[in-house]
Parts: C-alpha cells; structure tokens; sequence
C-alpha cells in the first residue's frame, strides 16, 4: 500500500498540544497497514506559540493569522503536501491560511459536515465548542450548507463548557472537574430529544471518553483523520 505516490501529510499543531497528539494517533489508528511501510509519512510542527485564537476573537487581542500562516509555510517548505490542522476555533483563519500556501488545507468543519450530512438521520446535535468557534459560527454555517440546524448550548452551559476546555488544555482529562457538569448538560439536552453532541473544540473529544453518558458523540479529530487517510491513499 505505502510507496512513494503517498501523499506527505503536515499537521499544524500545538493548539493545544494533546489534541496534536490525538490527531497524530487516530491517522495512525485509521490506516489500513500491515507494516511499518505501509503507514502515512507524517510532519508534525507543534507550535503552542501561536497567539490564542479565542482571545483574538472575543477580546481583540493579538491575531494569529501570521504564526498560523507561519506555521503551514514552514510545514509546505519542509515536504508536506496536504495539511491539517486539529484546532477548530483556528479555521477563523482558514481562507488566510489557505491563500498563503500551495498546498491544500483540509477544512475540519467542513470535513465534519459532509460525514454528518451523508448519514442517514443524526436527529438533533448539540455543539460542544469553545466560545470563539461559537461566537464565529463556524460550526453553525457550514452545517447550515448542508441543511442542518444545530443547537447552541445557553450561555451558562457554554461557560462550563469553556472552563472544561480550559482544564483540559492544562491537562486535566480524566480528572477534569467539570465532567460531571458537562454530563448534566448532554443529559438535559437528551431529555429534550438530543442524542448526539460534535466535540467541536479538539480538546473536547479527549474529554468524551470519559463522559458516562449514552449518546452519538460526534468526533471532528477523527472524521479528519479518516478524511486524511483517505485522502494521502489515494
């Protein structure tokens, strides 16, 4: 399967680094190998430098449009020839980073929508983000394209969800202290007749594994995975 057709996959990381590491390990997980060989040649730039893109959005503060442009130029000049990039809030910035490069991005949120949009019935899906994807309606937008609605968790809700990811990103997964609040969350929203929930910020899929709660949980870092491994195979 591997040879030298096999496209060089970068990932611009580092937003934050565990998610990097998740995305790199679900390629890993979703290729069809046999062997060593047979796996995709992968360049990693983590890069947690990157200004914070929810900062920017919310309160102004510095853009990180020229380290995220950066950042894929450096990966395009190292051998790449398809990108990623596990940060969601960061596609803010997708047509800049796109139009700076020769390479081709894929667009997680995009890529999110169309395997959503190509199953059958996913009913009513809650977005689970950080308040800057929200805010900029990424999530919203793109599934609107494909004529889906998604709900929006209230702002008191999107507060817990802001403080898990924070958590997170300080490494607090397993013991994150607000998972049962979140598990409160998706149960209310189950109540209503939501049963499936996007971990639309990529530190909300590690986040996941450790809910108690039975539901469709939706996993853009591995829907890109999928879409990479796909994609590099060809």
């Amino acid at each position: 399967m591997g040879g030298d057709n096999v496209l060089t996959v970068g990932i611009l990381g580092g937003m934050g680094p565990m998610a990097t590491v998740d995305l790199f390990a679900k390629i890993v997980e979703c290729t069809p190998a046999a062997c060593d060989q047979d796996h995709i040649k992968i360049i990693v730039y983590n890069n947690p430098q990157i200004p914070s893109r929810i900062e920017a959005i919310l309160n102004g503060s510095r853009s990180p449009a020229g380290a995220l442009i950066d950042s894929a130029r450096f990966l395009e000049n190292a051998g790449a020839n398809l990108l990623v990039m596990p940060c969601n809030t960061a596609h803010y910035w997708y047509q800049d980073i796109q139009a700076a490069i020769t390479i081709k991005l894929i667009n997680m949120i995009e890529n999110t929508a169309n395997a959503v949009a190509s199953r059958e019935n996913s009913g009513d899906i809650v977005l689970f983000a950080s308040a800057g994807t929200v805010q900029t309606a990424l999530y919203q937008k793109a599934f609107l394209a494909k004529n889906i609605s998604l709900l929006i968790p209230k702002p008191d809700e999107q507060q817990i969800i802001s403080l898990a990811i924070t958590a997170a990103k300080a490494g607090q997964l397993e013991n994150n202290p607000y998972l049962g609040q979140l598990d409160e969350i998706m149960f209310a929203y189950q109540q209503a007749g939501a049963n499936s929930f996007i971990g639309g910020c990529t530190e909300i899929p590690l986040l996941f594994k450790y809910s108690s709660r039975e539901c469709c949980r939706i996993d853009p870092t591995r829907l890109l995975a999928q879409e990479v491994v796909r994609q590099a195979l060809l």
